[in-house]
């Protein structure tokens, strides 16, 4: 009898995703000021002002992935998932097309810049939008891509606690344009 054979495909979640790109970011200068991987329960969300007046729960609510701050005026905001999900990206640009969304999120990203020491002068923000996925590359070019997969020597069977998770996962920065390219890396 033949032995079975079992291709091991090496799936990447949106945790993961979110945490290799937070670290490539931080690798690029980036202050990063939010990490909202799944289960995170939105620490940083972003109200629905058309909600009742006296409704005080989050429906409507937004919270975006990744948050970073680099040179006091350029922000980047990053929704990921494992695989490219095109409706996720439409919930960032539906939030930046409100100017009353707009202007709580910029509300919001002061306080938490200034209560962790990060330089952002909102009255100079350039804005950069971005999409971080695994799985089959999806270019869009009103976006930023982050692409991340696993590196071919990851075994998840021989995991310690000593390893550092980045070192076995790889990002690729596609930029919608070279002058944000410059922008963006380091």
């Amino acid at each position: 009898m033949m032995p079975y054979i079992i291709e091991v495909i090496k799936i990447i979640d949106e945790y993961d995703v979110t945490f290799a790109v937070k670290e490539w970011l931080i690798l690029n200068g980036w202050n990063v000021i939010a990490f909202n991987p799944p289960g995170a329960q939105g620490t940083f969300t972003i109200p629905n002002p058309k909600k009742a007046a006296g409704y005080r729960g989050q429906t409507g609510s937004l919270s975006p992935d990744l948050i970073a701050v680099k040179g006091s005026k350029y922000l980047i905001v990053i929704e990921s998932k494992p695989t490219f999900d095109k409706s996720d990206t439409e919930k960032m640009m539906t939030l930046f097309k409100d100017r009353e969304r707009i202007r709580l999120f910029l509300d919001i990203v002061n306080k938490v810049s200034k209560a962790n020491n990060v330089p952002f002068d909102e009255s100079r923000c350039i804005l950069i939008l971005a999409k971080a996925h695994g799985g089959e590359l999806d270019l869009q070019k009103d976006l930023e891509t982050f692409h991340v997969a696993v590196k071919p020597e990851w075994n998840p069977e021989t995991i310690e606690a000593s390893i550092n998770p980045i070192d076995y996962m790889q990002v690729n920065y596609y930029p919608s344009s070279k002058e944000i390219e410059k922008i963006v890396r380091n």
